[in-house]
């Protein structure tokens, strides 16, 4: 018997992944969660950030960016606000939208709140080209 976990990853959208995997890591409000087979039942709130999916022959790289993730009985469900597949994001297209919110960001008073909602932006771009540029 293999000691595999069922993942599924889905947005409001649409399904972004599913199956088998040996090792998941998510990025949890907190910190990084890892989750292998026996995982005890658990429900946590998702942050920004990279999922690695572990399987025997690949490790599958993903971004999310809020939503909620649990376990229980070797299932694994991660229900998130956004998600995008490495095969879906272009290094070349984030770089260039990381440097326009530079632009714009610069232009704007230090403590101004549109600042902040730009820096928010900027960070999930930032997570987004780690994972294109794996």
């Amino acid at each position: 018997m293999e000691r595999v976990i069922n993942c599924s990853i889905l947005t409001p959208e649409k399904q972004i992944y599913e199956g088998q995997v040996g090792f998941a890591v998510v990025q949890a409000h907190d910190g990084e969660m890892g989750f292998l087979y026996g995982h005890s039942p658990l429900i946590s709130k998702l942050g920004i950030g990279e999922v690695r999916l572990n399987n025997p022959k690949s490790v599958d790289y993903l971004v999310i960016e809020g939503g909620v993730v649990e376990i229980k009985d070797n299932r694994l469900i991660v229900l998130a606000e956004k998600a995008y597949k490495k095969s879906d994001l272009s290094a070349q297209e984030l770089e260039s939208k990381m440097k326009e919110l530079d632009a714009q960001m610069n232009q704007m008073d230090k403590f101004s709140e549109e600042k902040f909602e730009l820096k928010l932006e900027k960070d999930k771009l930032k997570v987004r080209l780690k994972v294109a540029k794996r």
